[in-house]
């Protein structure tokens, strides 16, 4: 990582992996990233038409975020109207840019807090790019004395399998799933309360913020109890709690409960004293199964809240309060019995009977055979545990429109997953790309920074949002061939000896100086030596490909860059104005005093500078570097081995691209191979490729 003063930067969504390979034997090192905005300009410039390589769609390209920045969802509900909601109850959309309560005057029931009038407004699922497992949770409104708003927010992993809600009541709250959990679904209901009609609380917009969790180590199969899951490894969790509670009828013919239903004679479903639990009307997430004394059994939705408490989730761990008792135990059975809360519900009020789940007539009296008000003991298993989803599957892959150094890769999955590359010479790979943490069933990759003319092995990768992995088969594609152009020398210290290899594919720069100056403020330039494009040769846009590699002794060993108090090896760009831009490595005693560092220096005709290096030492100079580059409108992209690529404005008219070597004073040396030289076919004009 470069740093230093300010500089003409322009940062794209790409992102690297450092590379794995490393030995002077191999000629190149290999790069990669997923690109965002530049993968458009990239594929134009490099000739790919549409019928090969059809451009990389916007929406899929990795978000600029960071994993500690939250994913957010805003919205208004009443804007939305009649397309945001899933389920209305007694709620108004007609009042501004707020919900309020309608006018069907529904009664809520007497021990939710003793509240006239009632109303419910649940959103449609929503979608988040990224896993997640928190939402941070705020709304404003307003709330009228003898009003109340309360917030339940419950989530996903594939819009089928939901936990259950939790209900927050104050704006700013966080909603916690579990931190081995992931999730790309959320839901709100909103629910508004007053304690006399023609009065209402308002609610106006409302934000969800959700942290970015990666599929590593993810158990959401668990959290669900998916005993069936597709995975190499299914969750072994224990089955749906079941509990031994009191029951007792509902019975209340005509009246209506709390998702709206309206009851009616020998009806089947059943009521639980938490709004978690709740499903909307006529939805089935949230069931149990009921075994009578009598070895009867029934399975009923659960359509209303009671009796006795409306926050009592007895069933779940953690309780949501009364956390004194054990789970499975209602507190309305041990107020009654034991004089828990002095008897009194949570509310206040006294408590008349032990149940703890009210039971529909049809499934009391048809379903189970019971007979009177009150049950007695019944075993109630709790089945909201979801259902196995299906396993992830990979389609398409695809490697089309093969460049010189760069290929465009596709899939498909017939889930949402997240997705990566890892490819290289062979089917050991050895190089993987950037995971792509956004979960699409669509997957589109640019891999560039590849060695022209080369056979290369990849296969893809996924994760579905349970952490089950995907990979393909192994598949192949071959990159085209680069071209070359003349390259003239130049020896400005005569010390400084110049080899040019076969149609300037490589360069080698070795000696000692001659000249008794110094590098720092001279204008003579005699300090150096290299090898630069031919004024004309080069277009407004195309790619450069080479490596740095050391020289070494005739065995192959003691492979150096240099040697002395200073020197340095760089690609310059220079334009028709003289303007520089200078990218490779340096050792100066006052930079890195042990060894190299990477260095960007750059000087521009209004006499700024840039002088950027990397952490001192920390550039290995016995191995060889690759050096990527590419130009388009106005603006250098550079990138060495798998560090961060960065974009600068500069002006193209008239450039020129040199190989240079140079040493701080006389007798340091220079060594260094520039090699594997390969330009893309249309960053050269067609007169300046060397036809082979």
């Amino acid at each position: 990582m470069l740093s230093g003063q300010a500089f003409r930067s322009e940062e794209y969504l790409i992102e690297n992996r450092k590379g794995l390979l490393r030995h002077p034997a191999i000629p190149r090192r290999i790069a990669v990233f997923v690109v965002s905005l530049l993968a458009l300009n990239l594929a134009a410039s490099i000739g790919i038409g549409p019928a090969e390589a059809a451009p990389v769609p916007v929406s899929k390209f990795p978000p600029l975020t960071t994993p500690q920045t939250k994913q957010l969802l805003s919205e208004n509900p009443a804007r939305l109207g009649l397309a945001g909601y899933t389920s209305l109850l007694n709620t108004s959309l007609d009042i501004g840019d707020s919900l309020s309560l309608g006018t069907d005057n529904f009664v809520p029931p007497s021990w939710s807090g003793g509240w006239a009038d009632y109303g419910m407004y649940t959103s449609q699922p929503k979608r988040f790019d990224e896993p997640f497992n928190t939402l941070d949770v705020s709304w404003n409104g307003q709330q009228p004395s003898g009003t109340g708003i309360e917030v339940d927010v419950r989530v996903s992993p594939d819009n089928h399998n939901w936990t259950l809600w939790q209900t927050l009541d104050a704006s700013g709250q966080t909603a916690s799933f579990g931190a081995s959990n992931a999730f790309l679904y959320a839901q709100y209901r909103t629910r508004l309360f007053s304690n006399a009609a023609g009065k209402s609380p308002n609610f106006g917009d409302i934000k969800l913020e959700a942290n970015r969790r990666d599929l590593n180590n993810v158990r959401t199969a668990s959290y669900f109890s998916l005993s069936n899951i597709a995975s190499a490894s299914p969750a072994q969790d224990a089955a749906a709690p079941t509990f031994s509670v009191y029951g007792t009828r509902e019975g209340l013919v005509g009246g209506r409960t709390a998702n709206g239903h309206i009851i009616q004679e020998r009806d089947h479903f059943v009521s639980l004293p938490s709004w978690t639990a709740l499903n909307d009307l006529g939805q089935s997430d949230y069931m149990v199964k009921i075994t009578a004394s009598n070895g009867r059994t029934a399975t009923a939705p659960v359509m209303d809240v009671g009796p006795w408490n409306f926050k009592d989730n007895y069933w779940h761990n953690p309780r949501n309060e009364f956390k004194d008792l054990p789970v499975g135990v209602p507190q309305a059975e041990k107020a009654y019995l034991e004089k828990h809360n002095g008897g009194l519900n949570e509310n206040g009020g006294r408590v008349g009977n032990p149940s703890g789940i009210d039971i529909g007539d049809g499934t009391y009296w048809d379903d189970l055979g019971l007979n009177g008000a009150s049950a007695g003991k019944l075993e109630v298993t709790f089945l909201w545990e979801g259902s196995a989803p299906p396993a992830a599957g990979i389609n398409d892959v695809s490697a089309s429109g093969a460049w010189h150094n760069g290929v465009v890769i596709r899939w498909t999955t017939n889930v949402a997953t997240n997705g990566w590359v890892e490819y290289g010479l062979s089917n050991r790979y050895g190089q993987t790309s950037y995971v792509n943490s956004n979960m699409v069933s669509s997957h589109n990759f640019v891999i560039t920074d590849l060695i022209p003319g080369q056979v290369y092995n990849y296969r893809v990768h996924g994760k579905d949002i349970y952490g089950n992995e995907v990979v393909s088969a192994n598949r192949t594609f071959e990159t085209l061939a680069g071209v070359h152009t003349e390259l003239v020398p130049f020896q400005n210290d005569k010390g400084i000896n110049l080899t040019l290899g076969n149609n300037s594919q490589s360069l080698q720069l070795a000696g000692a100086r001659v000249n008794p100056t110094y590098w720092n403020d001279n204008p003579n330039n005699d300090f150096l030596a290299g090898a630069a494009t031919r004024p004309g040769a080069l277009t407004t846009s195309g790619n450069l490909d080479l490596d740095f590699v050391p020289v070494c002794d005739d065995n192959d060993r003691n492979c150096v860059m240099g040697y002395g108090s200073g020197y340095k090896n760089y690609v310059r760009f220079t334009n028709s104005s003289g303007e520089t831009f200078e990218f490779g490595a340096i050792h100066d005693f006052s930079l890195s005093p042990k060894a190299m560092t990477a260095m960007l220096e750059a000087n521009f005709k209004d006499g700024s500078k840039i002088r950027r290096y990397g952490t001192p030492d920390s550039y290995d100079q016995k191995w060889p570097h690759h050096y990527h580059f590419f130009w388009w409108e106005n603006k250098i992209l550079f990138q060495y081995d798998n560090g961060k690529p960065e974009v600068f404005t500069f002006n193209l008219e008239g450039m020129t691209i040199s190989f240079v070597g140079a040493s701080r004073a006389k007798d340091d040396i220079v060594g260094i191979k520039f090699q594997n030289i390969a330009f893309s076919p249309n960053g050269l004009n067609p007169g300046a490729i060397i036809k082979e």
